[in-house]
């Protein structure tokens, strides 16, 4: 349990870089330039694939089904969380990003056939309210595409995440990676085939922005290696709640970079989703395996 929130909170720091780091890239590259970038971990995964490759051939048609379907949402995800991040303030994005967790504690009620304990519903009024007073009270501001990508986003990380407890102990996390590497260079190829804007910096700011580009592809990788790995040893509920504590790193973040402050009420509804997080986790879900 304890090397599992270790990993959460690894992911959760690994993803607020991240993303803070991508919103500066895609004012100068397009976004299937970073899409690409972040399935460069495919390289490094291909030995250990290749030394497997007996493992396959016993697979049946179920698990070749999970993999494929991983590594189409994973595509989706990725590619509709970094448009998120391109239309939007880094620390809306980031709110789309982690809000899933609501989902995912409301379909585990579901899923269990029962409503909400007090703790549970708790949760979900906080998370409500919090997306209301950093969303909801300027939504006007924000571009629709933007709001449009931030849904989708969130519908698919939580699919996602539904279907990664399906795989455990049917697919081996490296498979799951792997399949999440492959995906995300599949989407950069036919992205790029679309849109392709490099930057016109000159020498050495243009070297300086591949480097950084090939700095978020490693954290990407990264962040990906250990949300898989926290995934398979916590409880679905913890370990999208540990997530969220990127949404007041990337609002911090975004604030001293970019100068894109949240207003008072803003960070009231950061708070709240904070709390959100909290009240989901002592909620009892700690009953339930690992995904």
């Amino acid at each position: 349990m304890l090397k599992g929130i270790a990993w959460g909170i690894s992911t959760s720091f690994l993803f607020s870089v991240y993303i803070v780091l991508s919103k500066y890239l895609l004012g100068h590259f397009a976004s299937p330039w970073l899409l690409l970038a972040s399935g460069v971990g495919i390289v490094a995964l291909l030995p250990s694939i290749i030394k497997r490759r007996h493992v396959y051939k016993e697979w049946n048609r179920r698990q070749w089904r999970l993999v494929v379907s991983m590594a189409l949402l994973s595509g989706l995800f990725n590619f509709s969380a970094l448009l998120c991040i391109n239309y939007l303030p880094a620390s809306i994005a980031a709110m789309f990003l982690s809000l899933s967790s609501v989902v995912l504690l409301l379909r585990t009620c579901s899923i269990e056939s029962r409503p909400p304990i007090p703790l549970e519903l708790a949760a979900v009024v906080f998370a409500a309210a919090g997306a209301f007073l950093v969303l909801g009270v300027k939504i006007q501001t924000f571009p629709f595409v933007g709001l449009l990508f931030g849904v989708s986003t969130l519908i698919f990380s939580t699919s996602a995440d539904i279907l990664t407890g399906r795989m455990r102990g049917m697919v081996n996390v490296k498979e799951v990676v792997f399949s999440k590497q492959l995906s995300k260079v599949a989407f950069a190829c036919l992205g790029l085939i679309l849109i392709s804007r490099l930057p016109a910096a000159s020498y050495p700011a243009l070297a300086v922005l591949w480097i950084l580009l090939l700095a978020a592809g490693i954290l990407k990788m990264l962040e990906s290696f250990t949300a898989s790995k926290t995934v398979f040893a916590l409880p679905p509920v913890t370990f999208q709640n540990i997530l969220l504590l990127n949404l007041p790193i990337v609002a911090f973040a975004e604030s001293w970079i970019f100068d894109i402050h949240l207003d008072f009420y803003q960070w009231i509804g950061v708070v709240l989703i904070m709390l959100s997080a909290l009240s989901a986790i002592f909620s009892g879900q700690k009953r339930l395996k690992a995904l």
